[in-house]
């Protein structure tokens, strides 16, 4: 039989059957859904008038009308959006220019004397090609498109504050070359810190607002443990072009995250606190805010040295003219005290200012409104913050017009990598570090007027996303001769790492912002890492191939009873309590688990939050950390140590009662 074509007496959809045998059946159109009984179909006379009919009395308005040609052109294919991890959701990007890229890590043309060949390559896309490669020797020329294309392929936002390389380094010789006491440069939250920031709604904008009018959430400042109000150089002379605010009080304070910060600077630490008692003329212990001026003169000349001191508590008036007992600036006028080359102001019982003695006019003159300095130097203080640990402001060309006045040679390369990474493009920059609960560093960026914000926030990531390599590069040519020290530089590369992955960067108005948090304990890590990394390669031979030493034997795996007395340092802040087991179990390398139907019965739940920070705690001393807490409770937790099956497992009294189970006696434990 040949097949048979209805058509729907509803939607005219032409329904084919394989024969007849279908026919006076019911069937339903596969389009409409209409079911209608199937008959053979008529056939239409050739001749007959098609009839036209409304099924409304008012013919139908459509919306949203849309022209279709009669050869529509096949619409080009699509490429998938490249999905990269940085804040491009929350505060917008620009359309990449069609302009070609520079090299983003030209700022480290003159940097290595090593032959390129032993330079790591950081390019993931050429795993053998390095990227300096069109640095350190000839290369075929990159197109701009082929560059665009890196870009878009590296997919990292990965970023590094690398400030914090110089802390105890370079950073230390910009406050030591402040003459008479001035500052050195120098968290976070786990990795996780970022991704449980909540972002605020972003305001829209218009398409004529400029990059500084378009307000945009920040996750750099979202993270700000402090919210103070920002520098002004008030009671200085005129022409300030670097400021350092340092809180002495708090830095020289007996907490213990102060305390090891300060052990970890070393002698930096020591010179500091004596070159503040020298110049200050009083204890860090006693200044709560410290604002140093640098004023630059001609190039290969000191700069000159103006400061403003905050007194932690008033003293009296009387005192303070004999701590600054000198000659009087004015007769009759105590108010200010010659004292050799400097000039002394007691603006009031916790305000002490002091300067060449050849400004001491301007003190006066300041007192009221911020001394006058360059424009982009005023516009970089206002992205600062008083209430920071440490507060670094300055113009990164006067840094570098006047390196050899500012530092000593041993500090020069440090200081010229650090400059040629903020690139022409920084006009100013400032950088902040604070130390509480948390560590948290801030580096804010004041763009050329030719350079956009977010060009030069791209241009930063680019940058700062290659730098633990290098690093790691530099310190596998460097052969420290104290184990100690070994360790230390060995791990920093890989606390930049860490860094770099828990780093935000945002655009905020006309500033870039690069911010970090991280937990207390990475301050002292770091500041000791840069310390001991800047140190060893003072006397580090880079032209030499590093030498890359085999791996040690593997130990001998550790006995239950070892891992039992494993050490580890609990920072808990309200993890539930699963994640605080499991970080336990972690760090002992034994399994742990949680009966959670016996914990159902007791009421308890495995999200329970723990907060308890504690330090150099065994295995069973961390657990009875938690433990402890629900004693007093009906039905307490218990822990049952199985050295056979090799297991913890965290219960309930009455479960490990119920299931015949001995529980660990917390009560033999030793006490901290």
């Amino acid at each position: 039989m040949s097949g048979v074509k209805i058509p729907c007496p509803k939607c005219q959809s032409v329904l084919k059957l394989k024969d007849r045998s279908m026919l006076g059946k019911t069937g339903k159109c596969p389009k409409c859904g209409h079911k209608f009984e199937l008959q053979e179909p008529t056939p239409q006379k050739p001749d007959a008038p098609v009839k036209f009919e409304l099924v409304d009395e008012q013919p139908a308005v459509g919306k949203n009308v849309q022209w279709i040609p009669d050869s529509p052109t096949p619409a080009p294919p699509t490429t998938p959006p490249t999905a990269e991890p940085n804040f491009s959701s929350l505060i917008g990007e620009p359309t990449a220019s069609s302009e070609p890229v520079a090299n983003p890590l030209s700022f480290l043309e003159k940097e290595s004397p090593a032959p390129a060949e032993s330079v790591p390559s950081f390019a993931a896309e050429e795993p053998a090609a390095s990227p300096l490669a069109d640095i350190t020797k000839g290369s075929d020329p990159v197109t701009p498109r082929r560059r665009r294309k890196r870009r878009r392929s590296s997919g990292n936002w990965i970023v590094v504050v690398v400030m914090l390389a110089i802390v105890g380094g370079g950073g230390y010789f910009i406050y030591q070359q402040m003459q008479p006491g001035t500052s050195g440069i120098v968290k976070v939250k786990t990795p996780g810190a970022v991704a449980n920031a909540t972002p605020a709604v972003a305001p829209t904008a218009t398409a004529t607002n400029s990059d500084q009018q378009v307000a945009r959430f920040d996750p750099v400042l979202a993270k700000s443990p402090t919210a103070g109000q920002p520098i002004q150089l008030l009671h200085l002379p005129a022409g300030v072009r670097v400021a350092i605010n340092l809180r002495p009080a708090e830095l020289w304070s007996n907490e213990q995250r102060h305390a090891e910060f300060r052990a970890s600077l070393g002698p930096l630490g020591t010179w500091l606190e004596n070159q503040i008692v020298e110049v200050c003329r009083q204890q860090p212990s006693e200044i709560e805010e410290l604002l140093v001026g640098l004023i630059l003169g001609p190039t290969g000349t000191p700069p000159e040295i103006a400061a403003v001191i905050r007194l932690k508590n008033p003293q009296v008036r009387a005192d303070l003219l004999t701590t600054y007992a000198g000659e009087a600036f004015q007769e009759f006028n105590p108010e200010i005290q010659i004292v050799g080359e400097r000039a002394y102001r007691i603006v009031d019982d916790r305000t002490v200012s002091f300067c060449p003695r050849q400004y001491a006019e301007d003190m006066l003159s300041f007192e009221s409104a911020p001394a006058i300095t360059a424009g982009h130097i005023e516009q970089i203080l206002k992205a600062t913050d008083r209430q920071r640990l440490i507060t670094l402001a300055f113009d990164p060309s006067d840094i570098d017009q006047h390196l050899e006045a500012l530092f000593p040679p041993t500090a020069h390369l440090a200081i010229e990598k650090m400059i040629r990474w903020l690139g022409p493009e920084a006009q100013a920059a400032t950088w902040s570090l604070h130390i509480n609960d948390d560590f948290f560093t801030d580096l804010a960026v004041l763009g050329q007027n030719t350079t956009k914000p977010f060009v030069l926030k791209s241009e930063y990531q680019k940058r700062l996303s290659a730098v633990p390599e290098i690093m790691l590069t530099s310190v596998q040519k460097m052969n420290p001769q104290r184990s100690g020290y070994r360790k230390i530089i060995g791990r920093f590369p890989a606390m930049l790492k860490v860094l770099s992955m828990t780093t935000a960067v945002a655009v905020d108005g006309q500033y870039v912002r690069l911010g970090t948090l991280l937990p207390a304990k990475a301050g002292p890590n770091l500041a000791l890492g840069s310390l001991l990394t800047w140190d060893e390669s003072t006397r580090t031979d880079f032209s030499v191939a590093a030498v890359v030493t085999p791996p040690p034997k593997a130990a001998a795996p550790k006995t239950f009873a070892e891992r039992l007395q494993t050490k580890m340092d609990v920072d808990f802040r309200r993890i539930p309590l699963q994640e605080a087991i499991a970080f336990i179990s972690d760090e002992a390398k034994i399994p742990i688990e949680i009966d959670g139907d016996a914990l159902k019965l007791a009421g308890f739940t495995k999200n329970m939050p723990q907060t308890h920070q504690e330090q150099n705690l065994t295995t069973m001393q961390a657990i009875n950390t938690i433990v402890s807490k629900y004693a007093e409770e009906a039905d307490p937790l218990v822990a049952h140590v199985s050295e056979k099956d090799n297991l913890i497992t965290i219960l309930t009294k009455k479960a490990a009662t119920a299931r015949n189970l001995e529980t660990y006696d917390f009560s033999k434990l030793p006490q901290n």
